[in-house]
């Protein structure tokens, strides 16, 4: 019988694990650093749906042409905090990170920037993006969205792509606050998590083809069926997460001209960052104490027993980042066993990736 234990991967040697692939994918070395260390950030939050399980699909792309693996990334200004990004069809991680460099260099001289991505891929987790702002006592945003896995409150099908929503700001002797999300009941990759552990998922996450709830993981890959958005029926609220579906769809991909989730092809993806100079505002001294207030109320506050206390977004992840960069990062089996068939396809060596 097959293991369900995960394997702990050293995270360092696990980035180059990645780099190696890319590079083996034609990808030049600079970018496929960057690739893969964003990829491995995800995992070392805990934020398993975004991170070296997606890198076989990267890889599939890149060798197929479905993905570029030398863009020539272009960008366009259009005011002095305002810019478009092409990124000529490739790796997501790397276009991303482009942009929110250019974001940040404007934000130094006028206080913020803004920045549209068009022509780019499935770009990870949105956590990282943001927090390079936060790392330069900025408030960072960002919006991805891309294909079409989500139906509209009581419609039949996919219509509207899984489209993520990140903030984060800095802290001072707490945080940094990081909220990365889907304004979704699920998104697919979780559900891939359940099939592969054989368990089913909570009424309202999905439906099938024809509308009909289902919990079967399977059911929804074999019947292309369809994510709800956040607050899943009328009575709790579905109207608020797929408002917020469509919000980012203006931000991405009507703003950079692309058209967004429900009109491009299959596969591609758009995004919008921003960044937010705290010391350009008159009254942004104050912030970095006000933060460390704000947090220490939410740990203050009374809760049920059991509960523990209230934590604020980013909190777990930041736990998560310190424990997995010291004892190492899990790994599911069937992660583990696709990037075995990757090192064998791609004459990689992976054994020296994982811990004792």
């Amino acid at each position: 019988m097959k293991s369900d234990t995960p394997r702990k991967a050293d995270p360092q040697k696990l980035v180059r694990f990645a780099s190696a692939a890319f590079q083996a994918a034609a990808v030049p070395a600079g970018d496929a650093d960057l690739a893969a260390k964003i990829l491995v950030d995800a995992d070392l939050r805990g934020i398993d749906s975004h991170g070296v399980m997606n890198l076989g699909g990267y890889i599939q792309g890149l060798r197929s042409g479905g993905i570029n693996p030398r863009p020539d990334i272009t960008i366009s200004v259009g005011s002095p905090t305002t810019a478009s990004v092409d990124g000529d069809n490739g790796l997501g991680p790397v276009v991303s990170h482009r942009a929110m460099e250019e974001c940040l260099r404007m934000a130094k001289v006028y206080g913020t920037g803004w920045a549209t991505a068009c022509n780019s891929n499935h770009s990870g987790a949105g956590a990282y993006y943001v927090l390079m702002a936060a790392a330069q006592g900025m408030i960072g945003m960002h919006s991805s969205s891309g294909g079409s896995t989500v139906a509209a409150p009581g419609g039949k099908g996919r219509l509207i792509g899984n489209n993520v929503l990140a903030f984060a700001a800095p802290g001072k002797t707490h945080g940094p606050f990081v909220l990365d999300m889907a304004p979704t009941m699920a998104i697919a990759n979780k559900l891939h998590m359940l099939q592969w552990q054989g368990k089913t998922m909570p009424e309202g996450w999905a439906i099938d083809s024809e509308g009909r709830p289902i919990t079967d993981p399977t059911v929804y890959f074999a019947t292309e069926g369809a994510i709800l958005p956040l607050g899943s029926t009328a009575a709790n609220g579905v109207h608020k997460g797929f408002g917020l579906l469509l919000l980012s769809d203006i931000l991405t991909g009507l703003l950079s001209g692309d058209g967004g989730s429900m009109f491009r092809r299959k596969g591609a993806h758009t995004h919008v960052f921003g960044a937010l100079r705290i010391d350009a505002f008159p009254t942004g001294g104050d912030f970095a104490d006000l933060m460390d207030a704000m947090i220490e109320k939410l740990h203050a506050t009374p809760t049920v027993e059991g509960a523990g206390r209230v934590r604020y977004p980013g909190e777990r992840g930041n736990m998560t980042y310190r424990e997995r960069s010291a004892n190492g990062i899990p790994l599911r089996p069937n992660v583990v066993e696709a990037l075995e068939g990757m090192s064998r396809e791609l004459h990689l060596r992976l054994d020296d990736v994982w811990r004792a």
